[in-house]
């Protein structure tokens, strides 16, 4: 059994370790802040160049301004594959995506977002399609759009499968 000395020195000991004292003094500085890293913001494009797109990329599917095209190709079950950059952070391609897609009619499915990597199917009319976009340095974003008419298709592609985006009730399509 404890002495009364005992007992009161383990509860100051106790009470120290559970309140952090270490017997700091008056005169110490106070704990700085918690700091969160933020990335400098991409640098916007200050001239201009007009992308020629492929006939093949719908009129009215939303593209991002300045991209430079790396690739462009139909595969032999048809689908329509565009392969190409932007200056632009991969959170800014994916806002877009988020933000211009639908207002344009086309409804966006389920997609899937990782650190250095987001992609989205999407759907309007006979058009069905999956945009990917993969962040290769923190201002430089590779696009993959892939599309095809689905009136035209006898199959399904693996690339692109014959069911319509989910009808989630979430506007996100990167979960």
């Amino acid at each position: 059994m404890l002495r009364r000395s005992e007992w009161l020195v383990a509860a100051v000991v106790a009470a120290g370790v559970l309140t952090g004292c270490s017997g700091s003094r008056s005169d110490a500085a106070p704990a700085s802040p918690v700091k969160t890293f933020s990335p400098p913001p991409c640098p916007s494009v200050t001239t201009p160049k007009a992308t020629k797109w492929p006939a093949y990329v719908p009129a009215d599917l939303p593209r991002p301004e300045h991209a430079t095209i790396q690739q462009a190709q139909t595969t032999s079950d048809g689908v329509h594959i565009v392969r190409f950059t932007t200056q632009t952070s991969l959170r800014t391609g994916v806002l877009f995506v988020v933000e211009k897609l639908p207002k344009a009619g086309y409804v966006l499915g389920r997609g899937d977002a990782e650190a250095n990597e987001a992609d989205a199917p999407f759907v309007h009319g006979n058009t069905r399609g999956l945009v990917r976009m993969l962040a290769i340095e923190p201002c430089k974003t590779l696009w993959l759009l892939a599309t095809v008419d689905a009136s035209a298709q006898t199959g399904g592609s693996p690339l692109l499968p014959t069911h319509s985006p989910s009808g989630s009730a979430s506007p996100l399509p990167f979960g």
